[in-house]
This record gives structure tokens, C-alpha cells and sequence, in this order.
């Protein structure tokens, strides 16, 4: 009769080696730079606004982070209320991913354990709440439609 753990242990991908895992970490890091850039340049067009001419339910979101990395407090909560929700959220997403690819050299471990399902449901009552916002605004609720 075949061992479990040793069934177990042969479906896993061995450990990558330690300079893998950096120079995998470092292409994360590069790229999640990039990305943050191009959203700081505020040049990145939202596609929800483009197609259907009217802003989305996380409409704002950018603008509130460039809000808050500016120290403007009232104008990152006028943009999006949830938007500190979210961000904290995306960091806990991004430290988890970074985390894991170092550990392991790929994304495997990103939103496992109790922080993971957290994370998930979060997102779920969050999202919930931002269509909530999204469909009071279009109403003349909390200041009306954010613009696009």
C-alpha cells in the first residue's frame, strides 16, 4: 500500500533555488512598480467609462489613492469612500504575492489561511457596497456621479 505523504510530496513542484525566487521577486517588484507609475501619471483611461460613457462602480478609486498620496484626506473620501477599504485590501493582496513569491517562486500561496478568506470575503462585501455607492450616486446621493 502507497505512503499518503509520500503521494503528497511528489505532487508538489520542488522549491525553486534562492536565486530564482529573488530574480522572480524582483520581476514582481518591476512590474508592480510599472504599473503603480502608470496609474500615478493618471493617464491610464478607465475601459468601463470609455464603452458605456459613464463612470463604474469603483469609479474614483484611482483618483482617491493619487489624493491620498498627495495628504488630501477629504478629497480621497469624497472620490471614493471605499476606497480605504480597498487599498488596504490590495496591500495585504500585494504583500501576500510578494511573500510568496520569494518563499516559493510563484503565486501559489497568495490568499491561503485564515488572511486569505478574509481577503475574499472582504472583497465580496466590498464590491457590494461600491455598486451600492455607484447606483446612490447615479440617484444624486453622496454628491451625485463622480466624473469621468
Amino acid at each position: 500500500m502507497p505512503n499518503a505523504n509520500a503521494t503528497l510530496d511528489a505532487a508538489r513542484p520542488p522549491l525553486r533555488s534562492r536565486a530564482d525566487r529573488l530574480v522572480r521577486a524582483a520581476i514582481f517588484a518591476g512590474v508592480l512598480g510599472v504599473f503603480v507609475l502608470l496609474l500615478a501619471s493618471a493617464h491610464v483611461p478607465c475601459g468601463f467609462a470609455r464603452i458605456f460613457r459613464m463612470p463604474c462602480p469603483g469609479c474614483g478609486s484611482t483618483r482617491a489613492m493619487l489624493a491620498l498620496a498627495h495628504g488630501d484626506l477629504s478629497s480621497f473620501l469624497r472620490y471614493n469612500p471605499m476606497a480605504p477599504f480597498m487599498t488596504l485590501l490590495i496591500t495585504v493582496l500585494v504583500v501576500q504575492a510578494f511573500a510568496s513569491v520569494v518563499t516559493t517562486g510563484t503565486f501559489k500561496r497568495v490568499g491561503d489561511g485564515g488572511v486569505g478568506v478574509l481577503m475574499s470575503r472582504g472583497a465580496i462585501v466590498i464590491g457590494i457596497i461600491e455598486f451600492v455607492i455607484w447606483a446612490a450616486r447615479f440617484g444624486g446621493f453622496l454628491g451625485g456621479p463622480v466624473p469621468v
